[in-house]
């Protein structure tokens, strides 16, 4: 009998950004087909019913993974269970595939990029460290779920691991078809930001105090702002996402730039805007807000490098992708997409809804 356990070190409920819904999804509808529990760190509080059931005692920090007495709970814990399953978020308890054939369950990385390369990128000393326990996880685990094939094809060329063992789970969706579209809300947000009805609206949203995130906005004020504004192109961008004050103000003195601040529903501001923008030229893992914004209906304009892992079907339809920091062709495609109301394929919520990756995923691993 299938019995799962998920270990996830850190917080994800509530679900504040694109990595922690991820994993806050995905466990929820594995819930819903198998029997799960979740292991995770004190700070988890959920604040709407699960279909799993939670364990919030696991300390809050990343040092958990190598503490000596954590281990020991962990294991204690799982040797009086019949777990068949288990499933680690990120590499960081690696440890416990050593135990897999002794104690008897099925070791499944969930790997959302290659972290020790996302570390070397941001300059942290301790990446050497984090690619050993990568190896050590790729290398023990009977399966090993990837967002894209390019990680996927990355890991199996830094790491040597074994192709078969090596899945795509992607970043999913609820919506099982094109969306309806909440016509009040969408009123609703035009008189808010005082729209008028000749502009198209521009979006781009997300954890802005993050490093790629905060990147992007600046190209976006110093490059694609200018040029769409050289183009006598009317539109209205909104910047979704906490920001301090002054620079809140800074943003909202740019013609045709409004800073929202955090809001409550970012799927209402999907369905209000023509065109979601993604700037975005590094970081890592797959940009799920690029995914959120097609699922309800929305048209993309991103860079080649924000827009790894999306499907090809999406070309020229609800996807227009601009080359390295090409501000002109970004802009040239920001136009194009504006103009166009294609809805969004058949085939993307086929592939991305949730309970759809869930089924395949339960299909592979046996």
């Amino acid at each position: 009998m299938k019995n799962f356990l998920s270990i996830v070190w850190y917080r994800v409920l509530p679900p504040a950004y694109g990595g922690q819904k991820g994993i806050a999804d995905f466990n929820d509808h594995l819930g819903r087909s198998v029997p799960l529990t979740c292991l995770c760190s004190r700070n988890n509080n959920a604040d709407t019913a699960l279909s799993y059931k939670l364990l919030n005692v696991l300390p809050v920090s990343r040092s958990q993974s190598w503490n000596p007495f954590v281990r020991n709970q962990i294991l204690s814990f799982i040797k009086k269970r019949s777990f068949s399953h288990i499933i680690i978020e990120h590499p960081y308890h690696a440890w416990l595939g050593k135990y897999r054939k002794k104690i008897g369950f099925r070791f499944i990385v969930h790997a959302h990029n290659i972290e020790h390369l996302r570390m070397k990128a941001r300059g942290k000393l301790w990446w050497r460290w984090i690619r050993r326990t990568e190896q050590f996880a790729f290398s023990s685990a009977d399966h090993i779920l990837f967002k894209t094939e390019a990680d996927k094809a990355v890991a199996i060329s830094v790491f040597n691991i074994d192709p078969a063992k090596c899945l795509i789970v992607p970043y999913g969706i609820k919506e099982t078809g094109q969306p309806v579209i909440n016509t009040a809300a969408k009123e609703q947000l035009k008189k808010k930001y005082n729209i008028s009805a000749d502009e198209k609206v521009l979006l781009f949203a997300g954890t802005l105090d993050y490093e790629p995130n905060a990147k992007a906005v600046e190209m976006i004020l110093h490059h694609i702002v200018p040029s769409l504004q050289k183009k006598k192109f009317q539109f209205r961008l909104l910047i979704c996402g906490a920001l301090h004050k002054e620079k809140a103000a800074e943003l909202n003195a740019i013609p045709g730039v409004t800073a929202t601040g955090f809001v409550a529903s970012i799927q209402h501001h999907f369905q209000l805007a023509d065109v979601f923008i993604n700037p975005v030229t590094k970081g890592s893992g797959i940009q799920t807000k690029n995914i959120e914004a097609i699922a309800n209906g929305c048209t993309v304009v991103s860079t080649s490098f924000a827009a790894i892992g999306l499907p090809g079907y999406l070309l020229e339809k609800k996807l227009f992708i601009s080359h390295g920091d090409d501000w002109e062709q970004f802009t040239g495609n920001i136009i194009k997409a504006a103009s166009l109301q294609n809805d969004v394929p058949e085939q993307f919520y086929q592939d991305y809804n949730w309970q759809n990756i869930i089924d395949r995923l339960l299909s592979e691993i046996g």
